[in-house]
C-alpha cells in the first residue's frame, strides 16, 4: 500500500487507453460469466438431482416413442420403489405467448411424494388432487405472469391435437437451482382429451416417460434393470437410468458445448492479453526516462518490476471487477431464464464462477504485464537518460 498512490497515477496517465483497456476486460469477462455458468449451473443441478434417488424410463427408441402406462403399476409393485408416475410434456401454448413455460401430465396422488424438494400447502395439494382439470404451477411462473390460485390457464395444444383447460389449484415452491416454472396437471385429464379426436385417440394409453422414486440409492440399479428386463422382448422396449443420467442426455443434445465454452474461453483469455500486453508495452516504451531516474535515484530492478506488474494487475483486476461481479450482480437482479422458452429453467452466475474470473483476471495482468516488466527492470540507467532531451 506504501506505492499504490504512484502505482494509481501511472495507471491513469493515459486515461482513455486506460478506460479501453479496463473495459475490454470487462465486457470480455462478463461474456465468459455466462457461458462458463451455463456449465456451472448444469453441473450443479447434475449433483443436486443424486440425492433424490430418481429413475426415468423412456423409450429405448428415444424421446420421440412413448411408453406404455402399464409400466407404471408395475414399477410402483416392485420392491424398494416407493411412487411412480406418468410424465407426459404437453408443450401447450399459453394465450398468444411465443415461449412456452414446461407442462408435464403426472398422477396427482404422488407427484410431490416423488418431488418432496418441491413444497406446496396441504390444502392446495388436495384441491389439486380432487379437481381433474386442476393443476399445481411453480412460484416463478405466477409472479411472473400474475397468476393466482382459482384463476384459468387454458393451454392450446401443438404436440397432441387437444386443448386443456386448466385451473390453478396451487403454487409450489423449490429450491432456486430448479425449474419454478413448471405446470403440472393430471394425467387422466390429457389422457380424456387425447381419446375425444380420432387423431389423439390413437396416442392414449401412453406416457411420454415414467419417473420411479426408489427407497436407496442401492434400489436404483435394481429396478432400472427389472424395468428393463419386463420389455426386453416386446415392442415397447425401454431405457430406464438415473434422473442425473437423464439430464445428461439433454446436455449432449447441444453438441460438446463444454469443449466449445472451454475453446471460446481461452480464446478470449489470449485475446486478452494480447490488449492488455500491448496497453503496458506503449505505456512502458512512454516512460523509459521515468524508469531510469528511478533506478538512479535508488529503485532496484525488483521494485522497478513490482511497480510495472502491480500496474497491469490493478488495469486488469478492475475489469475484471466489473466484468465478473456486474454479471453476478446483473443476473441476481434480472432472471433472463424467463425469456428462454423453456430450454433455459434457469439462469444466474455462481458465487464460485465470478470468483474465478476474477481470478482470471488477476493470471492476466500478471501475463500481460510480465514482458514489460522485465524490460523496464532490464534498462540501464544510461540508456534509459540518453533520452531526456
Amino acid at each position: 500500500m506504501k506505492y499504490f498512490g504512484y502505482i494509481w497515477r501511472n495507471a491513469r496517465r493515459n486515461p482513455i487507453r486506460s478506460a479501453l483497456t479496463i473495459a475490454s476486460v470487462a465486457i470480455s469477462m462478463f461474456l465468459m460469466m455466462i457461458l462458463l455458468s451455463f456449465l456451472a449451473i448444469n453441473s450443479e443441478t447434475v449433483n443436486d438431482l443424486k440425492m433424490h434417488n430418481r429413475l426415468i424410463t423412456i423409450s429405448s427408441q428415444g424421446f420421440s416413442q412413448p411408453v406404455p402406462i402399464a409400466l407404471v403399476r408395475q414399477a410402483v409393485a416392485m420392491d424398494g420403489v416407493v411412487a411412480a408416475s406418468p410424465m407426459n410434456y404437453f408443450g401447450g401454448m399459453y394465450q398468444e405467448e411465443s415461449l412456452p413455460f414446461a407442462q408435464y401430465g403426472v398422477d396427482a396422488d404422488v407427484i410431490f411424494s416423488i418431488y418432496e424438494e418441491f413444497p406446496v400447502a396441504t390444502e392446495q395439494l388436495e384441491s389439486f388432487r380432487q379437481d381433474r382439470s386442476g393443476c399445481i404451477i411453480g412460484r416463478k411462473l405466477a409472479d411472473e405472469r400474475k397468476i393466482e390460485v382459482g384463476d384459468r390457464l387454458p393451454l392450446k395444444g401443438t404436440i397432441y391435437p387437444c386443448n386443456l383447460d386448466l385451473t390453478v389449484r396451487g403454487i409450489f415452491d423449490g429450491p432456486s437451482g430448479r425449474d419454478l416454472r413448471a405446470c403440472w396437471f393430471h394425467w387422466d385429464y390429457l389422457e380424456e382429451s387425447r381419446k375425444q379426436s380420432s387423431e389423439g385417440r390413437g396416442r392414449s394409453g401412453n406416457a411420454g416417460a415414467i419417473v420411479v422414486k426408489c427407497r436407496t440409492t442401492d434400489d436404483l440399479t435394481r429396478v432400472a434393470e427389472a424395468i428393463d428386463g419386463s420389455t426386453r422382448n416386446s415392442d415397447a422396449a425401454t431405457r430406464t437410468q438415473t434422473e442425473e443420467s437423464f439430464v445428461r442426455i439433454f446436455l449432449e443434445m447441444y453438441g460438446d458445448v463444454r469443449g466449445l465454452i472451454r475453446n471460446v474461453g481461452l480464446a478470449v483469455v489470449f485475446s486478452l492479453f494480447c490488449v492488455a500486453g500491448n496497453a503496458m508495452a506503449m505505456s512502458i516504451r512512454e516512460r523509459v526516462t521515468e524508469i531510469a531516474v528511478l533506478k538512479a535515484i535508488g529503485f532496484t530492478a525488483p521494485r522497478v518490476l513490482f511497480f510495472v506488474l502491480a500496474e497491469a494487475v490493478l488495469l486488469s483486476v478492475l475489469g475484471g471487477l466489473i466484468g465478473a461481479l456486474g454479471a453476478k450482480l446483473i443476473f441476481d437482479v434480472i432472471d433472463v431464464s424467463r425469456y428462454g422458452g423453456g430450454m433455459v429453467p434457469i439462469f444466474y452466475v455462481p458465487w464460485s464462477t465470478a470468483l474465478l474470473g476474477l481470478g482470471a483476471a488477476v493470471l492476466i495482468g500478471l501475463a500481460s504485464g510480465f514482458l514489460p516488466a522485465i524490460n523496464a527492470a532490464r534498462l540501464s540507467v544510461v540508456e534509459g537518460l540518453r533520452k531526456v532531451g
